[in-house]
């Protein structure tokens, strides 16, 4: 018996699997499926919330709606709890009604009949999205452009600058005006016709000449400062009485300037200050010294003293107007820095980046363009043997070339410090018979006197002028003070 059941045979097991071991292929489709069930539940998911937040964001009314469907209940309890009053509303499908966005409530009020508004150009790259952005449709911009296109440079425009647009009764656009300056804009306005037809409008501006006295304590500037007048103004002190005042030695803390300006007005707002009429200075050093603008018919207006004479002669004694004089002629100049003996053949007037640089007399360029340690130059043949020079130049301006005709107070560039430079200023030189000459000295001749047929004029108006110099009801008196110079006098490298 014991041998029967030895003898029996028992199942055999399979054994356990290993790392090694590949799975049947009956796993292989169980695990495959559950893969699939996992990926097509994480799908569905990602697909509901991409749905939900593309109806709720981007078809805000298909939402309205969907909402409006499944739970009508609550929107209208929404509908009827919403705030009342004067409110444009959009309709959507379905019959619902919502408040609009802040960009929609713009553009309905910008379409209304009858309606005018007013709008900046903003920093839009062209002409064409400034009409865009203040509400124009893409076939009125076409009219617009198509009739300002030889009026206004679209190239100027700036961000600042105004649009104004109006609406007929039926809200087709009827009038346009575009504001680039306080005293003039373009009008469009709608014909009869159906055309638009563009004028171009000047505001008439008021013009008033005020009388300003003041002392001198630290310069010009801050004295004007004090007075209410933009410091610039102290660069007409220096033009008109240049080669007779040295301000840099001769002006002193008590000294006593005038000036007769306009200032200008539009609609009785102060718009800026505009042509200075008469000058003067009255100073412990310089004495007294007086200047009068005045503009004969078909002759460039300029500065002259009482007797006609005018105050600048034949060449411009400056050629820009500057901050101050940063280094002067000297053929025996010391450099500090290279520590030999290197002449510096021309003064070096300081100013911004920018400022405008003029022709200092007739002339035919001779040289424009890029020249070594110069930097942007430009070289003027004069008549009697005469070359000025104009280096370190920021920008030349266009046109300035070689052969090219200038003027006396012709715009040529703009000062800047290129070349070997360690700031912006102007080195200003002047050759006579390839010889370099201190243009202080040569520049500095009396002027021409004014033609006598203009004389009595002239002299009606000086009159007029003195009387109202004189007046300035407070008015300070000259006061010695100490005897030293407003500003510290150093020859500053800067070439």
């Amino acid at each position: 018996m014991s041998a029967d059941s030895s003898s029996e045979k028992k199942p055999a097991l399979r054994p356990l699997p290993s790392v090694q071991m590949a799975l049947l292929p009956n796993e292989l489709r169980a695990r495959r499926n559950k893969r699939l069930v996992v990926g097509s539940v994480v799908a569905a998911i990602v697909l509901g919330f991409v749905f939900v937040w593309l109806v709720r964001g981007v078809l805000p009314e298909t939402w309205a709606w969907v909402e409006a469907t499944f739970d009508p209940d609550d929107t209208a309890a929404a509908l009827a709890t919403a705030p009342t009053g004067d409110i444009v509303t959009a309709t959507v499908d379905g019959g619902i009604e919502r408040e609009p966005s802040p960009e929609e409530r713009l553009a309905l009020e910008r379409s209304r009949p009858n309606a005018r508004y007013e709008t900046l150009f903003g920093g839009v790259p062209s002409f064409r999205g400034a009409l865009l952005n203040a509400g124009l449709e893409a076939e009125e911009c076409n009219q617009i452009e198509q009739v300002l296109q030889h009026i206004v440079d679209f190239r100027r425009c700036r961000p600042e600058h105004r649009l104004v647009v109006e609406r007929d009764e039926n809200g087709a656009l009827k009038h346009f005006e575009y504001h680039p300056s306080a005293t003039e804009f373009v009008e469009v306005s709608r014909g009869e016709d159906g055309h638009f037809r563009a004028e171009q409008i000047r505001i008439k501006v008021e013009r008033e000449p005020v009388a300003r006295a003041a002392s001198v304590q630290t310069s010009i500037g801050d004295g004007l400062v004090e007075i209410g007048l933009p410091a610039g103004l102290a660069t007409f002190f220096t033009e008109a009485f240049e080669g007779r005042i040295n301000f840099p030695l001769q002006a002193r803390e008590g000294d006593v300037f005038r000036v007769i300006i306009d200032e200008e007005r539009v609609d009785g707002e102060f718009l800026r200050y505009g042509r200075v009429h008469a000058l003067e200075y009255d100073g412990q050093r310089t004495g007294n010294a007086q200047a009068f603008y005045y503009e004969a018919p078909n002759v460039p207006g300029q500065f002259y003293d009482d007797t006609g004479r005018a105050m600048q002669g034949g060449w411009l004694r400056t050629p820009l107007r500057y901050d101050r004089l940063s280094s002067r002629f000297n053929p025996r100049r010391f450099h500090p820095i290279l520590k030999r003996m290197m002449p510096h053949l021309g003064i070096d007037y300081a100013a911004s980046t920018g400022t405008p640089v003029w022709a200092a007399a007739d002339g035919r360029v001779k040289f424009a363009g890029r020249k070594g340690p110069n930097g942007n130059l430009v070289t003027i043949r004069h008549s009697g043997g005469f070359e000025s020079h104009y280096a370190h130049l920021h920008r030349i301006k266009g046109g300035i070339r070689p052969g090219a005709f200038v003027k006396q107070r012709e715009l040529i560039g703009f000062v800047g410090s290129t070349g070997r430079s360690t700031g912006p200023h102007l080195h200003f030189g002047l050759k006579k018979y390839s010889r370099y000459i201190d243009p202080s000295t040569e520049l500095n001749g009396p002027g021409l006197r004014m033609p006598a047929r203009d004389l009595p004029a002239f002299n009606e108006e000086v009159a007029a002028r003195k009387t109202q110099l004189s007046s300035i009801a407070d008015a300070p008196a000259l006061v010695a003070g100490a005897d030293e110079p407003l500003v510290e006098q150093v020859d500053e490298i800067m070439d």
